[in-house]
């Protein structure tokens, strides 16, 4: 890594812990003003960083603000698994607005990332009636099905799509080997 990407990631890591600190991280408009005096780099670089952590902390309206201004993430499963687990109410859900994005993530799925799902989903029985969209937003991803079919986990059973299982099978079974 070149010195100026280790200290354009340093400078947003600081910039970010001080708007968590300051409690502006949901401000975009402040925090576009305190952006202003620091270069392009980093501005771009920070927001990227700050669209996955709106994704992560399902924050559906800062997320959509970013967007609308061309800014873009490469989502990794770690990031729909964390947000699945900040799913709380029956608002929009980062899940359910970029599902077609999650749909198609290809990305490795781990076993504890089905886990910490499994367990969210569980003791949070409460959240039930509006987490069930997203959990089958995300049970139609192949990899996700996939990873639930090979695994020997039983939790992993949980994230099983049999119509999915049984598609894959006829007609992508190099991806069950």
């Amino acid at each position: 890594m070149d010195d100026r990407l280790h200290e354009i990631i340093a400078r947003c890591a600081i910039i970010h812990e001080t708007n968590i600190n300051e409690n502006i991280v949901d401000d975009l408009e402040k925090i576009e003003d305190k952006l202003s005096d620091e270069e392009d780099d980093i501005i771009e670089h920070y927001f990227t960083l700050l669209m996955q952590y709106y994704f992560q902390n399902n924050k559906v309206e800062q997320l959509k603000e970013l967007l609308l201004k061309g800014f873009k993430f490469d989502m990794r499963f770690i990031d729909v698994v964390e947000a699945f687990c900040h799913l709380k109410d029956d608002e929009e859900n980062v899940i359910e607005f970029l599902e077609d994005n999650v749909v198609m993530l290809k990305d490795n799925i781990t076993n504890d990332n089905l886990k910490k799902m499994y367990e969210y989903y569980h003791e949070n029985l409460e959240y039930k009636n509006f987490i069930e969209e997203p959990l089958n937003l995300i049970k139609r991803n192949r990899y996700v099905c996939v990873k639930a079919h090979k695994s020997k986990e039983e939790f992993a059973k949980f994230f099983l799509n049999e119509d999915l299982l049984e598609s894959l099978q006829r007609d992508m079974p190099f991806l069950l080997k």
